[in-house]
């Protein structure tokens, strides 16, 4: 299984952190990122997607261009906010599915962290999501894995400035 820990991409500022959207820079990064998936042969089985408005965004732009031949929609789940344990997550994640693909759309700091429990990583600074990246990770058992590859928005040539 191949899971992609993806954070929401660049937001607007709001009083209600719950409702706010994705930024036009962060609707870019979501269709760049999932093109670049596409291309590389990249459609998900699974997708769960935080309950806040601009991971839900997220996952929307990411699954309509991955999964057009496909549909997939994201399922919401509490576990992908933040105040979620390490442990209730690692629990959630053991007990989902069978799938080759599955989509997960967080927020900092979990996300990172999450992904470095899974790789071993002590280390806060040792791998980091900035707001539109995805971190692959192959696992066989859902508690440990290797990083099979990082994108960032500046790695797939978005810099904030560049309209796409």
């Amino acid at each position: 299984m191949k899971l992609y820990f993806l954070r929401h991409a660049a937001a607007l500022d709001g009083a209600d952190d719950a409702k706010r959207p994705l930024s036009n820079t962060g609707r870019q990064q979501a269709r760049k990122l999932a093109r670049f998936l596409r291309r590389s042969g990249v459609a998900f089985d699974l997708a769960f997607t935080s309950p806040l408005v601009r991971a839900k965004q997220t996952a929307a732009i990411v699954l309509d261009i991955t999964n057009a031949p496909q549909p997939v929609k994201a399922q919401e789940t509490p576990v992908l906010l933040n105040e979620t344990s390490a442990d209730l997550f690692a629990d959630w994640l053991v007990r989902l599915p069978e799938a080759v693909h599955v989509l997960l759309v967080g927020h900092e700091p979990s996300l990172s962290a999450r992904v470095r429990r899974m790789l071993g990583l002590e280390r806060a600074d040792a791998l980091e999501l900035s707001k539109g990246a995805v971190a692959c990770v192959k696992t066989a058992d859902r508690r440990v894995g290797s990083l099979k590859f990082l994108l960032t928005p500046k790695s797939l040539g978005l810099d904030g400035s560049r309209q796409v």
